[in-house]
């Protein structure tokens, strides 16, 4: 099996799963009673807790655990303005699905044909919910996109959007196992983190949110700083803590070279190939991220093609996998009518290797082939 869709998933980590097994086997008592062996549970959960909150620099506190990014997301949005009525939600249009479908009093921003959110755009449309409607905004940004890898400037947009006196809240599924992210700097509000991205099952995730914003809970209950209700996911958390202990020890950015390296060989034998073009940023993007057109060939064709060789990539988000119009996010960035049913993203990782990219490419030649002779 040839596996480029890490984007969708990561298999867990081997350390992770030791984590994890030794907790389920050790830390079974409920970490919100009140003898020992659970104080001692809490005090591991708040362990991981602040771990989380010195990699990201911010407060313990500030850390809410969840079960996924999805859950965060809405978490942090409706949250947020179910608390904050004098707020509108400005949505980045390549947003998750998670957000994407939320219903609420909201405006669309737009991107350029890379999927890089427009600066202008995003003054116009703060101005005019300042001076027109006279609240504030709730800004929502896909940090780095997981359809198509571009990478936004979140410093920049911060700026813009604090100058407003709004909040942001970045969508750091894809970006926070490829950087290391900074809240304080980059002037990050909120943050949802999605566990089974870097090394951990699913069903793990958390919420940075900063502490004197306030949120009304999704799910009520005492834990979570009665933000989350329901008793903690002790072994998942202990995971996750373990997970977060080996980004810390990564030189991300060597790790990042390397996978570049084999990155940009694949863009370029992908182009090789004629009637081909790169979607999204190709400056600003996620170092194991290729999303390329195949003029003429609808994705799910040349998909069928490679499984048949064991070779696992997408046309996109899973939770989008099995639909037959393109998705929001191909939508939004004013590509051919004809071009958008024709991309599929390829996600590589440290352990891909040069050999098997030529396999993919050789494959994906064969089947160009057969279509122009028409086999």
């Amino acid at each position: 099996m040839i596996y480029l869709d890490h984007a969708a998933t990561t298999s867990v980590h081997k350390h992770v799963q030791n984590a994890i097994y030794k907790s389920m086997e050790q830390d079974w008592h409920n970490p919100s009673s009140s003898y020992p062996n659970s104080l001692f549970i809490k005090n591991k959960i708040n362990k991981v807790r602040k771990d989380i909150a010195d990699y990201i620099h911010c407060l313990p506190e500030e850390i809410i655990f969840t079960s996924s990014g999805s859950e965060s997301n809405n978490l942090a949005i409706k949250g947020f303005l179910n608390a904050n009525k004098k707020f509108i939600l400005l949505i980045d249009p390549t947003s998750h699905s998670s957000i994407m479908n939320i219903k609420t009093r909201r405006s669309k921003l737009e991107v350029n044909r890379n999927g890089l959110l427009l600066p202008t755009f995003l003054i116009d449309r703060l101005d005019k919910t300042d001076k027109l409607y006279q609240c504030g905004a709730l800004v929502t940004v896909n940090g780095a996109n997981n359809e198509i890898g571009t990478l936004q400037d979140i410093k920049k947009i911060s700026t813009i959007v604090h100058a407003y006196q709004g909040i942001l809240h970045i969508d750091a599924v894809q970006l926070f196992p490829a950087q290391r992210i900074d809240v304080q700097k980059l002037g990050i509000d909120m943050m949802s983190v999605s566990g089974h991205k870097f090394g951990c099952p699913k069903g793990i995730g958390f919420l940075y949110k900063r502490k004197d914003l306030h949120l009304e809970p999704l799910i009520s209950g005492e834990q979570e700083n009665s933000l989350r209700g329901g008793t903690e996911n002790t072994a998942y958390i202990i995971g996750l803590g373990e997970a977060i202990q080996i980004l810390n020890q990564t030189d991300l950015r060597l790790k990042n070279t390397y996978i570049r390296f084999k990155r940009d060989y694949f863009i370029k034998e992908l182009e090789a190939l004629g009637n081909t073009y790169l979607v999204g940023s190709k400056s600003h993007r996620l170092p194991n991220h290729v999303n390329m057109c195949f003029i003429g060939i609808e994705a799910h064709s040349l998909l069928s093609y490679l499984q048949l060789y064991d070779i696992e990539a997408s046309s996109g988000s899973a939770c989008n996998s099995l639909s037959l119009s393109p998705s929001h996010v191909i939508s939004a960035l004013s590509l051919d009518k004809a071009d958008q049913m024709c991309c599929i993203r390829f996600t590589l990782d440290e352990n891909t290797t040069i050999k098997e990219i030529d396999t993919v490419i050789n494959i994906i030649k064969r089947f160009k082939n057969s279509i122009s002779k028409g086999v």
